[in-house]
């Protein structure tokens, strides 16, 4: 099961990077402007992956590990995102979790240890991760984006971060014509996570208690 304290820093990186709804690589400040004819096609997926899509379902398979690949956990289950700043992980194995965010706040569900965590979805996460609702600069400003290799239509993009204070270094996102594939986070712990996406639909209606949740009777709820 994940700490509260990694589901944090892990929640905040997906919020960076799931909720970023303008455009990235076409991106023009005040002082200069991205030039497209420079821009690889992993930045033209990603940006727009970013710029497209309002909603998404797919199944996922999560894996942690070292960095010299020793498995230490998998885990699997169904995510769902409905922009802006809404989203569901249903973890199945190995133990049954449901984080869910309904706009304001981020729910955490220990199913197994009954156990309910609250917090403001802007409490205890980076600022950045957050502006990116409305500041569409904050993810160059945040990470150096870096085209890497393209293997079977997936292009490779690694995602830097320019602050010594994040706790995922480096992150490694996979996108193809029908967008996100794979999400690869490196930590501080030299350790791994490898999310693949699968059966994947994008802007179709979900229902809007996907994104509810009131803690079942009898749990014990922390924070608020």
């Amino acid at each position: 099961m994940l700490s509260h304290k990694y589901l944090s820093s892990f929640i905040s990186v997906l919020l960076l990077i799931l909720f970023s709804v303008h455009s990235v690589a076409f991106a023009e400040n005040k002082e200069t402007a991205v030039d497209a004819d420079k821009v690889s096609q992993g930045e033209i997926y990603l940006e727009k992956f970013l710029s497209r899509t309002r909603t998404l379902q797919a199944d996922f398979n999560q894996t942690l590990r070292t960095h010299d690949g020793e498995v230490l956990q998998q885990s699997e289950g169904e995510f769902y995102l409905n922009r802006p700043g809404k989203f569901r992980w249903n973890y199945r194995s190995p133990y049954e979790q449901i984080i869910v965010s309904d706009g304001e706040r981020i729910w955490i569900y220990d199913v197994d240890l009954q156990q309910v965590t609250v917090q403001k979805q802007d409490a205890g996460l980076p600022t950045t991760p957050m502006a990116l609702l409305e500041d569409s600069f904050k993810l160059h400003q945040s990470f150096s984006v870096l085209p890497m290799d393209e293997h079977d239509g997936i292009y490779r993009l690694k995602l830097v971060s320019k602050s010594k204070e994040s706790d995922f270094g480096e992150i490694v996102v996979g996108l193809d014509e029908g967008g996100l594939r794979f999400m690869q986070l490196h930590d501080q712990f030299e350790q791994v996570t490898d999310i693949v996406f699968s059966d994947t639909n994008t802007n179709t209606k979900l229902a809007d208690d996907i994104f509810e949740f009131i803690p079942p009777d009898g749990v014990d709820v922390f924070g608020g």
